[in-house]
């Protein structure tokens, strides 16, 4: 099911589509979102396919970054409340898994927070991504935290064999840090970017990113038209790939000027 919306009250007009699927595969999904076009904030949450109660870990995430969103904030202020909210949702998710027992209950999380006019801040913990599509070229503006993303960056373990770990890992999705796992204190990786007109911004978990091709994203993405038929193809992507995973993906079309 797809949803479309639009936010007129900021500088630039914002044309917004979301949805989050079980997919094909999975019996229940364990992705959560948050696509406010009125405060401009959008969030993807994807529970870890691998620990218990991942739908409940995304769901706090979310319900937490929703809990905050105030149209009256200024634009500093979103960001700080979101990265609160999201640190609060990693103290929730501990807190249910210590008491039932769990050894990993998690989360990733992706965001991006508009002053709905020329910058805007994405953030995020684990693979759930943040994208730009500019000048016909989509961009991921996040990094992964995943095994394999951190071998591709360069920061490899010692006797590592950089190649071959890397063709190993490909597909493996390891995170190296998620929402409400972990021993150390949670950290929200947070990036300023700017924003034009004709900017076109996709979040998604990775059943979408890990479903679809670069290559194929970028073009679903750049072929045109509104937020509701970008996310068309992309799932019809997904789908098409045979949506093994819960798949989310919220749309976010920078338009005219009011």
């Amino acid at each position: 099911m797809l949803f479309g919306l639009v936010g007129t009250q900021r500088k630039f007009k914002t044309d917004v589509a979301f949805t989050s699927e079980c997919g094909l595969v999975r019996r229940e999904n364990q992705d959560h979102l948050v696509a406010d076009p009125k405060t401009l904030v959008f969030c993807v949450a994807d529970g870890m396919g691998g620990g218990e109660a991942g739908g409940e870990a995304s769901a706090a995430v979310c319900r937490n970054v929703d809990s905050v969103l105030h149209e009256r904030a200024s634009f500093a202020d979103r960001v700080r409340l979101v990265d609160d909210a999201i640190h609060r949702a990693d103290g929730e998710i501990r807190a249910v898994s210590a008491a039932a027992g769990y050894r990993q209950m998690g989360s990733t999380v992706a965001v991006l927070v508009s002053d709905g006019k020329r910058i805007a801040a994405v953030g995020n913990v684990g693979d759930s991504r943040v994208y730009r599509l500019r000048d016909g070229k989509l961009r991921q503006l996040t990094r992964d935290h995943t095994l394999t993303a951190e071998i591709l960056s360069h920061r490899l373990p010692q006797g590592a064999k950089p190649l071959a770990d890397v063709r190993a890992l490909a597909l493996s999705h390891i995170l190296t840090r998620a929402v409400g796992v972990g021993q150390e204190r949670l950290k929200v990786d947070w990036r300023k970017i700017d924003v034009e007109e004709g900017d076109v911004m996709l979040l998604c978990s990775d059943g979408v990113h890990g479903a679809v091709a670069p290559s194929r994203l970028a073009a679903a993405v750049a072929a045109g038209g509104g937020a509701t038929e970008i996310l068309g193809r992309i799932c019809s992507l997904v789908v098409a790939s045979g949506a093994k995973d819960n798949y989310s993906a919220v749309v976010v079309k920078i338009g005219g000027r009011r």
